[in-house]
């Protein structure tokens, strides 16, 4: 199966899990609205699973400088 068809894929099968779940509680609009949002997070974790990470690499640190006692 080819990555376009696979991402099609998941992104119909979680368009229907969240029909199938709240799509009774959810107006035609905010579903449509709930699948651009599916759409946007498929697209992101595509684009995540394009980075190729060897086993040495580390997580990204956060610098908190420090502010002092409060």
């Amino acid at each position: 199966m080819s990555e376009e068809k696979s991402d099609d894929k998941e992104f119909e099968n979680l368009s229907n899990v969240v029909k199938g779940r709240f799509g009774d509680r959810l107006t035609a609009e905010e579903l449509e609205q709930v699948k651009k949002d599916i759409k946007t997070i498929a697209d992101a974790s595509k684009a995540l699973r394009t980075v190729k990470l060897s086993n040495w690499d580390e997580p990204f640190l956060v610098f908190k400088p420090y502010k002092g006692r409060k």
